[in-house]
């Protein structure tokens, strides 16, 4: 809870300097748009997320994350996240270390989608699980005042026993940009996740839907995003925000 406060100190005290857009703010909570961080800069992220548990049963919790990234290229970025875990009536743990990068394939506009290629590597230590890859299609869109982003996503997960566990999962948004400063949108995101027991294999369906404002002043942007499970096995409510200043 103190982390998520000083992040949201931080993005108020920020309101005070002049407006500007950032070149990879984020519009939305789950969503990514087809930005990488610019090069030779260094862009530091606080996440703080609220799960409600499902309808069908589960844990309440929070989960922090600190990143921290960097632009190598005008097309190529690396960050390093760190992920702490909070369940309801429970303490602070970490919980996974994870590396991402990004990769555009074309520059803003030249194409008729802006597509980037993002490839995610995490180590759980919760539940001492070996390793995760994940994969995303972004697609992304600026027709005027409107963004339109899609995400397709790819996930395999290393289990004990040298099995594997496959996650499928989508996630999209469109954006209005009231001002420079200022855009409000919204969201659907979700997908279907392989668990295994006893040798049988289940899917389960998570999917949720919602708004998302995105804010920038200077060199910090602010994005609170909320979205309602539509599912017995999703999330009752995930609530997010995440700020960032470029150092």
């Amino acid at each position: 809870m103190n982390r998520s406060i000083a992040w949201t100190a931080a993005a108020a005290l920020a309101a005070l300097l002049p407006a500007a857009a950032r070149a990879d703010r984020r519009y939305y909570g789950e969503t990514y748009s087809a930005a990488t961080a610019a090069p030779g800069g260094l862009d530091v992220e606080g996440w703080t997320t609220l799960s409600q548990a499902p309808r069908a049963g589960g844990t309440s919790y929070w989960r922090h994350q600190l990143e921290l990234e960097t632009g190598l290229t005008d097309r190529w970025d690396l960050a390093v996240y760190n992920d702490w875990r909070r369940d309801f009536g429970g303490t602070t743990r970490y919980e996974a270390l994870r590396a991402e990068s990004r990769f555009r394939l074309s520059q803003p506009g030249e194409w008729f989608v802006d597509p980037v290629l993002y490839l995610e590597v995490k180590k759980e230590f919760i539940e001492d699980r070996p390793l995760a890859v994940e994969e995303k299609l972004i697609l992304a869109r600026d027709l005027g005042r409107w963004n339109l982003s899609l995400n397709l996503v790819a996930e395999q997960e290393f289990i004990p026993g040298g099995d594997r566990e496959y996650e499928w999962g989508y996630a999209g948004g469109a954006s209005w940009e009231l001002h420079p400063a200022l855009r409000v949108g919204a969201e659907a995101f979700g997908g279907w996740t392989e668990v295994r027991s006893s040798g049988l294999s289940t899917w389960v369906k998570q999917h949720w839907a919602g708004p998302a404002v995105s804010l920038a002043w200077s060199r910090f942007w602010l994005v609170v995003a909320a979205g309602r499970g539509l599912t017995a096995e999703s999330d009752r409510l995930r609530l997010r925000a995440v700020a960032a200043v470029q150092l």
